[in-house]
Protein backbone atom coordinates (compact mmCIF):
# COMPACT_ATOMS: atom_id res chain seq x y z
CA UNK A 1 0.00 0.00 0.00
CA UNK A 2 2.79 2.46 0.91
CA UNK A 3 4.62 1.53 -2.30
CA UNK A 4 1.46 2.45 -4.25
CA UNK A 5 1.29 5.81 -2.45
CA UNK A 6 4.95 6.43 -3.29
CA UNK A 7 4.33 5.62 -6.95
CA UNK A 8 1.33 7.98 -7.01
CA UNK A 9 3.48 10.73 -5.51
CA UNK A 10 6.22 10.00 -8.02
CA UNK A 11 3.77 10.32 -10.88
CA UNK A 12 2.42 13.57 -9.48
CA UNK A 13 5.91 14.98 -9.08
CA UNK A 14 7.35 13.88 -12.38
CA UNK A 15 6.90 17.09 -14.14
CA UNK A 16 9.01 17.66 -13.60
CA UNK A 17 8.94 17.41 -12.32
CA UNK A 18 5.34 19.85 -15.93
CA UNK A 19 -1.40 20.48 -19.06
CA UNK A 20 -1.74 23.10 -21.52
CA UNK A 21 -2.16 26.58 -20.08
CA UNK A 22 -5.09 26.56 -17.70
CA UNK A 23 -8.08 28.86 -18.05
CA UNK A 24 -7.55 32.30 -16.53
CA UNK A 25 -9.85 31.63 -13.57
CA UNK A 26 -8.40 28.24 -12.65
CA UNK A 27 -6.51 27.77 -9.39
CA UNK A 28 -3.86 25.07 -9.90
CA UNK A 29 -2.55 25.35 -6.32
CA UNK A 30 -5.81 24.14 -4.77
CA UNK A 31 -6.66 21.49 -7.35
CA UNK A 32 -6.98 17.87 -6.28
CA UNK A 33 -3.55 16.14 -6.32
CA UNK A 34 -1.71 19.48 -6.66
CA UNK A 35 1.93 19.50 -5.64
CA UNK A 36 3.78 22.80 -5.26
CA UNK A 37 7.57 22.75 -5.76
CA UNK A 38 10.53 25.10 -6.11
CA UNK A 39 12.62 24.79 -9.27
CA UNK A 40 15.87 26.58 -10.05
CA UNK A 41 16.11 27.25 -13.78
CA UNK A 42 19.34 29.08 -14.59
CA UNK A 43 19.32 32.20 -12.41
CA UNK A 44 15.56 32.05 -11.73
CA UNK A 45 13.92 30.29 -8.81
CA UNK A 46 10.37 29.39 -9.79
CA UNK A 47 7.44 28.11 -7.81
CA UNK A 48 5.53 25.57 -9.87
CA UNK A 49 2.53 23.35 -9.28
CA UNK A 50 1.73 20.04 -10.95
CA UNK A 51 -1.76 18.57 -11.17
CA UNK A 52 -1.81 15.05 -12.48
CA UNK A 53 -0.32 11.60 -12.42
CA UNK A 54 1.52 11.34 -15.74
CA UNK A 55 5.26 11.00 -16.10
CA UNK A 56 5.39 14.20 -18.16
CA UNK A 57 2.69 16.24 -16.44
CA UNK A 58 3.24 19.96 -17.15
CA UNK A 59 3.91 22.35 -14.29
CA UNK A 60 2.07 25.67 -13.97
CA UNK A 61 4.48 28.48 -13.10
CA UNK A 62 2.93 30.39 -10.21
CA UNK A 63 2.57 34.14 -10.82
CA UNK A 64 2.53 33.80 -14.60
CA UNK A 65 0.57 32.25 -17.43
CA UNK A 66 3.55 30.12 -18.44
CA UNK A 67 3.70 26.34 -18.20
CA UNK A 68 6.83 24.18 -18.00
CA UNK A 69 6.58 21.14 -20.29
CA UNK A 70 9.03 18.40 -19.24
CA UNK A 71 10.88 16.33 -21.80
CA UNK A 72 13.20 14.44 -19.41
CA UNK A 73 13.73 14.03 -15.70
CA UNK A 74 16.11 12.50 -13.19
CA UNK A 75 14.49 12.50 -9.75
CA UNK A 76 15.10 10.85 -6.41
CA UNK A 77 11.98 10.44 -4.31
CA UNK A 78 11.69 9.05 -0.82
CA UNK A 79 8.83 8.20 1.46
CA UNK A 80 9.32 7.51 5.14
CA UNK A 81 6.13 6.28 6.79
CA UNK A 82 5.59 7.44 10.35
CA UNK A 83 7.57 4.98 12.47
CA UNK A 84 8.66 3.06 9.38
CA UNK A 85 11.58 2.47 7.05
CA UNK A 86 12.44 4.91 4.24
CA UNK A 87 11.64 3.79 0.70
CA UNK A 88 13.69 5.41 -2.07
CA UNK A 89 12.96 5.50 -5.79
CA UNK A 90 15.30 6.92 -8.42
CA UNK A 91 13.15 7.77 -11.43
CA UNK A 92 14.44 8.77 -14.88
CA UNK A 93 12.69 9.14 -18.20
CA UNK A 94 13.02 11.02 -21.48
CA UNK A 95 10.67 11.58 -24.38
CA UNK A 96 11.81 9.95 -27.61
CA UNK A 97 11.32 13.07 -29.74
CA UNK A 98 14.12 15.66 -29.73
CA UNK A 99 12.88 19.08 -28.62
CA UNK A 100 14.95 22.20 -29.26
CA UNK A 101 15.46 25.14 -26.92
CA UNK A 102 15.09 23.16 -23.70
CA UNK A 103 16.40 24.16 -20.29
CA UNK A 104 17.37 22.04 -17.32
CA UNK A 105 15.98 22.99 -13.92
CA UNK A 106 17.19 21.72 -10.58
CA UNK A 107 14.65 20.58 -8.02
CA UNK A 108 16.40 21.20 -4.70
CA UNK A 109 15.67 18.79 -1.86
CA UNK A 110 12.15 19.47 -0.60
CA UNK A 111 10.15 17.56 1.97
CA UNK A 112 6.43 17.23 2.49
CA UNK A 113 5.38 15.95 5.91
CA UNK A 114 1.94 14.39 6.37
CA UNK A 115 0.23 12.26 9.00
CA UNK A 116 1.27 9.17 6.97
CA UNK A 117 4.96 10.13 6.87
CA UNK A 118 7.42 12.35 5.01
CA UNK A 119 7.85 12.51 1.23
CA UNK A 120 10.96 14.12 -0.33
CA UNK A 121 11.95 14.97 -3.88
CA UNK A 122 15.12 16.27 -5.53
CA UNK A 123 16.78 16.07 -8.93
CA UNK A 124 16.63 17.67 -12.35
CA UNK A 125 13.98 18.21 -15.01
CA UNK A 126 14.61 19.24 -18.60
CA UNK A 127 11.92 20.85 -20.73
CA UNK A 128 10.63 24.08 -22.18
CA UNK A 129 8.29 26.89 -21.15
CA UNK A 130 5.20 28.03 -22.96
CA UNK A 131 4.52 30.32 -24.56
CA UNK A 132 7.65 29.79 -26.64
CA UNK A 133 9.32 32.89 -28.05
Amino acid sequence: MMRRHLLALIAACAFAVAVLASPAGADPIHAKNALQLRAVCGTQTLTVVTNGNGDFTPAHIIGSTSVFIPTAFNLTLTFTPTGGTTMTDHNTAAKAAHVRNTMTCTIPLQSFPSPQGVFTIEGTVTGFMTPRH
